[in-house]
């Protein structure tokens, strides 16, 4: 090279060098206390303004002192202008990641786990995945003096409750992407959760008192009525817990406030349509064989687990009797599974099965565990006694007149009072040959559903009001006295609250139906009614790791699930 190309080409290299920032100059301008400073304010003025707390402002006093005048050392954990030593890098990358995460699991997105079938086929058991905060906007904590990232329990014990009630902050949230609409996957609260025996926290508290008493329950021993023996401590300490504490449930919102919806024969109507289908939505089958088990290999290719098929022979014999084709068939054939459409009809091409029948449980059918739980009375109205009166006799319509429009609690009763009412042995035997008939007439339950035909029942909306009376009382009155924190009484045919004689209602709080889509696997609002705003969580978005607990090791892993989007 000659001496002219040479200092041109030094010309050359010396302009690159002079256009290229220095490396370090980028690490100087973040590190530049003010930069630094003025980033933090403008995020941390951001939060403020989103949450509406402007008290929060104070705040940035610390982090004025933080980064500029530093008069405390708020990394109390070392010393300043002290060697950074590795230990010290990892408190600080310890105490960032949890600040961070906090952050994230609070306002954005949080990571959960289905543990049950209640949202098989669409959601799995063992499906992980991530719930948006923002989307229905983020809930600020009720109970903010907790351990971090545990809900209600500390981590490696049985019950031991991992908050402090010493603070307990009113209901609020943020702004939101959008409300909730029909047929999203939500998660939240479950509201029979504020009360809970610690043994059995799987189960509603309040269904144990229906089904064993409440003296049974705070008693906690429980006689088994197999064999005898007394189960102590069965039920566990009773504790309270606050709405943000309690047990999280995943299903999909099929009713919002100021919907209308009812079951008729397995088919959800909202507002009178169609709930719109989804494809793998499934319910119980009965599948009657001709004795010859089915290939588990065919029920593994069906997607029915192990847990259901070692359940599939639990059967309650009083479903059968609804069904024709379960007449005379030995009880050893016949087997019980949850079932998408496609799947059921599969199973029906498989030569040793006979029948593959859906179950629904008819109209009229009344189901005690089915919410509102309501008590049936016993009042003879004027129609009763003209059907007794066309059905029966005059005699008997006429001897029950006096009767007409008197409310009894119980069948008991009302057969002690028709028994006052004879004078001779020609009327008791009346009333003693017609005793069932007229029991049955005056019986009153406006509630008599189950799980596939239920309601219809509207969905509370806020500032609505509506009349309400001792019939509807049962559908509104968890909401008026629990949800909405008023002093409920009833005396006589009189509703009270909060001291005052009522007979309307108003509403403080948007509602929820939840149904899961396993319909006869799902205890949902069904079962326990409306949710709550204040118990909505977030929305599922999508599953990010799936394991199959009937596998091992690599064939556990689902991958085919993998950042599966949670469609509506």
């Amino acid at each position: 090279m000659d001496k002219k190309n040479f200092n041109e080409q030094k010309k050359v290299d010396n302009l690159k060098i002079e256009s290229t920032p220095k490396p370090n100059a980028v690490k100087r301008f973040f590190k530049n206390k003010y930069v630094n400073f003025t980033i933090t304010m403008i995020l941390f003025l951001l939060l403020v303004i989103w949450i509406g707390n402007y008290w929060l402002l104070l705040i940035s006093l610390v982090i004025f002192d933080f980064y500029i005048t530093k008069k405390v050392n708020w990394t109390f954990w070392k010393k300043r202008n002290a060697p950074r030593s590795r230990l010290i890098e990892w408190i600080d990358a310890a105490v960032f990641a949890v600040i961070a995460a906090t952050i994230i699991r609070m306002f954005l997105i949080e990571a959960f786990t289905i543990p049950t079938s209640s949202m098989e086929k669409s959601l799995l058991v063992g499906d992980y995945l991530f719930v948006s905060k923002y989307h229905y906007g983020p809930r600020m904590p009720n109970t903010p003096i907790s351990f971090p990232f545990a809900h209600h329990t500390l981590p490696f014990t049985d019950n031991t409750k991992s908050f402090l009630t010493w603070i307990q902050n009113p209901y609020k949230r943020l702004a939101g992407l959008e409300d909730i609409e029909n047929d999203d996957v939500v998660v939240f609260n479950f509201p029979d959760g504020d009360t809970v025996c610690l043994n059995q926290q799987n189960q509603s508290y309040y269904q144990l008192c229906r089904d064993f008493g409440r003296k049974a329950v705070w008693s906690n021993d429980l006689i088994n009525p197999y064999t005898g023996e007394m189960l102590e401590n069965y039920f566990g300490e009773i504790v309270a817990r606050p709405v943000d504490k309690r047990e999280n449930y995943i299903k999909r919102c099929v009713g919002i406030h100021g919907d209308t919806l009812k079951v008729i024969d397995g088919i959800l109507y909202v507002n009178n349509v169609q709930q719109k289908d989804i494809d793998k939505k499934q319910y119980k089958y009965i599948v009657i064989t001709d004795g010859t088990p089915i290939n588990p290999i065919v029920l593994e290719e069906l997607e029915i687990s192990v847990e259901d098929q070692e359940s599939s022979k639990r059967i309650d014999t009083e479903i059968l009797k609804f069904f024709p084709q379960t007449k005379g068939v030995d009880v050893s054939k016949i087997f019980i599974y949850p079932l998408i459409k496609d799947n059921a009809e599969e199973l029906k091409k498989l030569p040793n099965v006979k029948h593959v029948i859906q179950i629904i449980k008819p109209k009229e059918y009344k189901e005690t565990y089915i919410f509102p739980h309501s008590v049936a009375h016993y009042k003879l109205k004027e129609y009763d006694i003209q059907y007794i009166k066309n059905n029966i006799s005059d005699s008997v319509a006429n001897l029950i007149e006096p009767l007409k429009n008197v409310k009894y609690n119980n069948a008991a009763t009302l057969e002690q009072a028709l028994f006052k009412l004879t004078n001779n042995e020609q009327e008791k035997t009346l009333i003693t040959n017609n005793k069932e008939i007229i029991i049955k007439a005056a019986e009153k339950d406006n509630y008599k559903w189950n799980e596939d035909n239920f309601g219809p029942i509207w969905v509370p909306e806020k500032g609505a009001t509506i009349d309400i009376t001792i019939d509807n009382l049962p559908v509104y009155q968890r909401i008026i006295d629990v949800f909405e924190e008023n002093d409920l009484e009833i005396k006589g045919q009189d509703i009270y609250i909060n001291g005052e004689k009522a007979t309307t209602y108003t509403f403080k709080m948007d509602y929820y139906f939840m149904l899961g889509d396993s319909r006869h696997n799902s205890a949902d609002s069904r079962f326990w009614g409306f949710v709550p705003e204040d118990h909505v969580v977030g929305k599922a978005l999508f599953v990010w790791l799936s394991i199959d607990k009937d596998k091992s090791f690599l064939k556990s892993i689902r991958f085919d699930r993998f950042f599966k989007f949670i469609h509506d």
